[in-house]
């Protein structure tokens, strides 16, 4: 988190924040606390200290008395929301690939 920090992004005070909202104490930022490495340490640092019991609970309390969030998830579920995911996700890739391969 220290480089995308030194960046200018304030990682640690957007973690207060979502901590504070979902009634998590303060992440300690000492030594001490795991920390992945690249963006998929970071996520899973950020999923490991979540409260995902709690998390799934409220979620499937949601959609059982939100008709528009039932909804919404049946959308996206749906194959051409899927395909269209992937078309994204295959052309970004692509396009990340490419650029790096022309600025080498």
């Amino acid at each position: 988190m220290k480089f995308i920090n030194d960046d200018g992004v304030d990682v640690y005070a957007l973690i207060y924040e979502v901590n504070h909202i979902l009634g998590l104490p303060p992440l300690p930022t000492t030594n001490t606390t795991p920390q992945g490495v690249g963006i998929y340490g970071l996520m899973d640092d950020v999923i490991a200290v979540l409260p995902r019991d709690d998390l799934k609970a409220l979620v499937e309390k949601k959609l059982e008395t939100r008709q528009h969030l039932k909804t919404l998830v049946k959308a996206l579920e749906s194959p051409v929301v899927v395909v269209s995911i992937h078309f994204f996700y295959f052309n970004f890739v692509s396009c990340c690939l490419c650029y790096m391969h022309n600025s080498v």
